[in-house]
């Protein structure tokens, strides 16, 4: 035990980087998108876009999205984040499209935290970066052509 504990010590001293075989960031971070992304994440997504975008435009819509991220991004222990390129529709068609970040909270539910419709995008393309890492906001401004 003691000379294990001189080698590491030892090993450390001369500038090696330290083993990797636990690193306590690492376990919280993977926790926290384990802990909040949902099994079902198409069904809970769809429900709780159509949720919101249902209470935005004040009537009946279906949506369909497309992930700009496969993965979330996570700072800290933060609630994961996904970016989103939506498309609502209404009865009558195509109704709006834009940028969405939502939140994965609890395995139950995401949480909308941002929408830019693609006229706002269009108006305001420096809203981009403040909202979204600058290489999803590169995939939305190729959406705006």
């Amino acid at each position: 035990m003691t000379y294990s504990l001189i080698l590491l010590i030892g090993i450390v001293s001369f500038g090696y980087p330290p083993l990797q075989l636990w690193h306590p960031f690492a376990i919280a971070q993977g926790s926290q998108v384990q802990g909040n992304v949902p099994k079902q994440f198409d069904k809970l997504l769809k429900r709780d876009l159509i949720t919101y975008f249902q209470d935005l435009y004040k009537e009946v819509v279906t949506v369909e999205y497309e992930l700009l991220r496969e993965i979330p991004t996570q700072v800290g222990v933060a609630l994961p984040k996904y970016y989103i390129w939506v498309k609502i529709y209404s009865q009558k068609g195509l109704l709006d499209e834009g940028a969405v970040k939502v939140a994965a909270v609890e395995k139950t539910h995401f949480t909308v935290l941002n929408y830019l419709a693609i006229a706002d995008l269009r108006q305001s393309p420096e809203r981009i970066n403040q909202v979204f890492p600058l290489p999803v906001g590169n995939k939305i401004r190729t959406r705006l052509k």
